[in-house]
């Protein structure tokens, strides 16, 4: 059998069950708002584990993940510190946060914030930065994706046919099953990339000779970047600063810990996601290690490194490849896709015009529409020339840029002294910084060694905690009675 024909076989097969899941989890809901979005917050520790797993492990876990090795060496550490540390802060904040929204009836950041501080600046930022933060990631998935597929059927499927095929799929499980289609897939597409990471890491540690044989190659072959230096240090720093809160808080993970039955479902779905997720990243890393070993210097695109292990030595492998690019991707697509459609539903459309959605069916059809819309101008945009050749870099960006709202974070639950002036200040500063950070380079032009998001990080930090102390001081509190997103 031929290298695209399995691999169209088995995308119809997985399209199938996926499909099969989205009608069932469909007729199980309600045509309310906090269903469609959050699955009513009615979800039990096992789902829950699943859709913390497969939301943040995203389509570029099976290329650029092990790319990193290839690239950086020991700068794979990045991902392992920057992940544990997002995995406390969810267990830490994760009840927290849930119990907050919960007896607020919350669903977004901004309607969390804006309230909390009292102020519709803040809650205005806060649509802008989650905005901008999460789109050109959600993009990204959809190009890689189509990307990996048209090349692993030999063009057979081209790629602006997987791109459609794939905002079709995401679209009509998202639409009629909302939340609850997301979370069940979710757990079977968990499911699926967990076993082909597995596979893989067995190949590949076979294929390389062994694992001590492996990891003495490496040595041989990238000794120089498996130390820390003066150019991979201020790199390391600067991911591990942005990338630790963006697991964290970007709205499609931060969404998914207010779902839960109770605050200790919560926490227990943190921590059982966490025993599943480090090893997955642990495999990952084996993956990237071998893979290295192996092809080091022979191949001229690094995010190539795992298909063309397989194609060296099992091509009928590369069918694998795409399954799990598949699964990856769209356990993310319709994640963030459903925080998009909540940002854009609650925070800016029922806002504006609350009058003409006085029912809870109308704000349903609503949240529905407006996420096919964003669907379709996703897919435009991955489709045209500037999705295809200079969103991926932004990713960084979004990481960086999600990170300022750690503040009016820290203010409500760390630091109770915080103000919205200091807050929106902050936030300010923290723009400026990285603006100038990007179009100066000040900092290489003088041959400082720090990065722009460790410098925007202390820089915000600095201004966070001196504006905070310098303004007036104010105790705010959140309502039991609220209704969200209606004050600031």
């Amino acid at each position: 059998m031929s290298i695209p024909t399995l691999t169209i076989i088995l995308v119809i097969a997985y399209l199938v069950i996926i499909k099969i899941i989205s009608y069932f989890a469909h007729r199980s809901g309600t045509k309310s708002v906090e269903d469609y979005f959050l699955t009513g917050r009615k979800t039990g520790v096992i789902a829950l584990i699943g859709t913390l797993l497969a939301t943040g492990v995203n389509g570029l876990a099976f290329t650029a993940v092990p790319a990193l090795v290839y690239e950086g060496g020991i700068l794979i550490t990045q991902m392992i510190v920057a992940i544990g540390f997002s995995y406390f802060l969810k267990w830490y904040f994760g009840p927290k946060i849930w119990t907050v929204c919960k007896t607020n009836n919350f669903i977004t950041q901004a309607e969390l914030f804006g309230h909390y501080y009292q102020s519709k600046t803040i809650y205005i930022l806060t649509i802008i930065i989650t905005i901008f933060s999460v789109f050109p990631f959600l993009i990204i998935q959809f190009v890689a994706v189509g990307k990996i597929f048209s090349v692993a059927t030999g063009n057979v499927v081209t790629f602006e046919q997987s791109v459609l095929l794939l905002a079709l799929i995401t679209g009509i499980y998202v639409m009629f099953g909302g939340a609850r289609a997301v979370v069940w897939t979710d757990v079977v597409q968990g499911f699926i990339f967990i076993i082909i990471f597995i596979v893989t890491a067995y190949l590949f540690t076979v294929w390389a000779g062994g694992f001590i044989s492996g990891i003495n190659t490496l040595a041989k072959v990238i000794p120089e970047k498996l130390v820390f230096n003066s150019e991979n240090t201020p790199i390391f720093l600067d991911r591990i600063l942005s990338w630790s809160f963006a697991f964290f808080l970007f709205p499609q993970l931060f969404q998914r810990l207010m779902m839960g039955r109770s605050a200790q479902v919560t926490r227990r779905a943190v921590l059982g996601s966490f025993a599943i997720g480090f090893p997955i990243l642990f495999i990952l890393t084996i993956i990237g290690i071998m893979a290295t070993a192996t092809l080091y210097g022979q191949i001229g695109d690094r995010d190539q490194l795992v298909a063309e292990m397989f194609l060296r030595h099992w091509p009928l492998g590369t069918s694998m490849i795409v399954l799990a690019v598949l699964a990856c991707g769209m356990s993310t697509i319709d994640s963030i896709l459903l925080s998009l459609s909540s940002i854009f539903t609650r925070d800016i459309v029922e806002k504006t015009f609350p009058h003409y959605l006085n029912s809870e069916t109308s704000r349903y059809r609503l949240a529905q529409g407006i996420s096919v819309t964003i669907l379709i101008a996703v897919s435009v945009l991955a489709l045209s020339k500037i999705g295809k050749g200079y969103l991926a870099p932004l990713f960084t960006f979004g990481a960086t840029f999600i990170t300022f709202l750690l503040w009016p974070f820290l203010g409500m639950f760390f630091w109770k002294g915080s103000t919205k002036v200091g807050i929106i200040v902050t936030i300010g500063i923290a723009f400026f910084t990285f603006c100038l950070m990007t179009v100066t380079d000040i900092f290489v032009l003088f041959s400082i060694p720090i990065g722009r998001a460790t410098m925007v990080f202390f820089v915000s930090f600095f201004s966070f905690i001196v504006i905070t102390l310098l303004s007036k001081q104010r105790t705010y509190r959140l309502s039991e009675k609220s209704k969200p997103g209606r004050s600031g």
